[in-house]
């Protein structure tokens, strides 16, 4: 009974860990996007246009780290 209820503490204080942890990485993505955005929700990065979603992929496969305005 004992060792029931320490598994059920133990994971719940890992999911709750696990929910409210931030590296801090998705909200430096998310600046850095917020500066290239035009107004109208698109992004110009290196002189190209492209949508916030396109803009997203781009940033996850490393393309916008240095990246002009």
């Amino acid at each position: 009974m004992l060792e029931t209820f320490v598994c059920v503490v133990v994971g719940a204080v890992f999911v709750l860990l696990s929910l409210f942890s931030d590296d801090g990485q998705s909200s430096e993505k998310s600046d850095q996007l917020d500066q290239m955005d035009d107004g109208m929700g698109n992004i110009i990065a290196d002189g190209e246009h492209m949508s916030r979603s396109e803009a997203e992929d781009a940033q996850a496969r490393g393309e916008l780290y240095d990246t002009y305005y």
